[in-house]
């Protein structure tokens, strides 16, 4: 009698075990997909419960959660570092599933030490013709410079910030969406 409960509980466990497996490995799919197209060092992560995506880029040392709104990632691209006129930078294009202003770029560039982000910002759009008033802010203890680009960039909004020696700036048509991954993100 013992042997029998003793075998009906391992197979009910491996039964268990079998179902949280494939439950995890059909969860993950769209996942292991984007994956393929990234470089090692670059992945996109997925909560096991929910749609919580998050961006991992352990080539220059960044991550941030997609904006929940978005339901996951339709499409994501890494441009490793070029030589972009005069500042090294990579980039990060990603395209979520669902809602509007679902396009946005994290660009890094590579600077000297603590930059004044207005002047660089400044600098930067005067280079490549763009034109943008731009204002001082901050989220939580991040200090940023944002302005909409309303001629080459179609009303675009472009936040710079500066961390560890790095300018980011994040361009997407929504500032909530901007301000999520700012705050959601490790940089």
């Amino acid at each position: 009698m013992k042997r029998k409960i003793v075998a009906l509980i391992s197979f009910v466990v491996l039964a268990a075990l079998a179902g949280g497996f494939f439950y995890f490995w059909q969860n993950q799919k769209d996942v292991r997909a984007l994956n393929k197209t990234l470089p090692k060092g670059v992945f996109i992560t997925k909560s096991l419960w929910g749609n919580e995506y998050k961006v991992v880029n352990k080539i220059d040392n960044y991550e941030f959660k997609v904006p929940k709104a978005w339901t996951g990632i339709e499409k994501i691209e890494y441009i490793p570092e070029t030589s972009d006129e005069k500042y090294p930078v990579t980039s990060i294009n990603l395209k979520g599933l669902k809602g509007g202003s679902r396009l946005v770029a994290v660009d890094k560039f590579t600077t000297e030490q603590n930059p004044e982000i207005n002047d660089w910002a400044q600098k930067i759009f005067d280079e490549y013709g763009f034109s943008g008033k731009f204002t001082a802010g901050k989220i939580n203890n991040i200090d940023i410079v944002k302005t909409q680009e309303n001629v080459h960039l179609g009303g675009m909004y472009v936040y710079f910030f500066s961390k560890n020696s790095a300018i980011y700036v994040i361009t997407n048509a929504s500032e909530e969406s901007i301000k999520e991954i700012i705050l959601n993100g490790k940089w």
